[in-house]
C-alpha cells in the first residue's frame, strides 16, 4: 500500500491526524521544504490548503515572505491535490510551466489554496484511462494572507503520465 493511501485511510478516522502526518512527512518527501514551516491544513477531493509562516527562514531582506518560499508552498499544495487523485507509482507528474501574479506583500502567515475547477481533474481522468496515456492541464493556486487578502495567484501547467 502506498504511503498516501495510508494517509487517506487515516483521514477517514481523523483528518487532523492525517494532516499532521503529511506535515511531518513533507520534509522527507521534498527535502527543500525542511525549515520552511509549511503545515498541511486540508486535503480533500476538491481542495488542498497549507500554511506558510513568516519567520527567519522565509523572510526576505524587505521583511516579507521570500518568493521561493511562497512558490514552494503553492507547488506543494497543488501537488497534494493532484497526487490525491493521481498517486505516485501508477502516475508520474511534472510541472512544465508556471505563471504567477503577485498582488500584495506577504507580511505574515499565508495560506496556499488549491481548488481547481472540476473540469480540470475530470479532463485528466478522461485522458489517463490506460498505461502510456498522457495529459496536461492548468491547475490554479491562490495565496492568501490571514485576513483573506489575495497575495498571489499561480497557474501550474501539470503534465501527467500513466505508467
Amino acid at each position: 500500500m502506498l504511503a498516501l493511501e495510508l494517509v487517506d485511510r487515516l483521514r477517514g478516522v481523523s483528518p487532523a491526524a492525517a494532516n499532521l502526518v503529511m506535515t511531518m512527512a513533507l520534509p522527507r518527501i521534498i527535502p527543500m521544504t525542511s525549515g520552511l514551516g509549511i503545515r498541511v491544513e486540508e486535503v480533500s477531493e476538491t481542495r488542498s490548503r497549507s500554511r506558510l509562516p513568516l519567520k527567519r527562514r522565509t523572510r526576505n531582506h524587505v521583511g516579507s515572505i521570500y518568493f521561493g518560499a511562497m512558490m514552494t508552498a503553492m507547488e506543494v499544495t497543488m501537488g497534494m491535490l493532484v497526487f490525491r487523485h493521481f498517486p505516485m507509482g501508477p502516475y508520474k507528474a511534472l510541472v512544465n510551466r508556471v505563471e504567477t501574479d503577485f498582488r500584495a506583500k506577504a507580511k505574515g502567515t499565508v495560506y496556499a489554496v488549491c481548488e481547481p475547477p472540476a473540469e480540470v481533474l475530470a479532463s485528466f481522468r478522461e485522458s489517463l484511462r490506460q498505461p502510456g496515456d498522457k495529459a496536461q492541464g492548468w491547475v490554479p493556486v491562490r495565496l492568501e494572507a490571514e485576513d483573506g487578502t489575495l497575495v498571489a495567484e499561480a497557474r501550474f501547467l501539470v503534465a501527467l503520465h500513466r505508467s
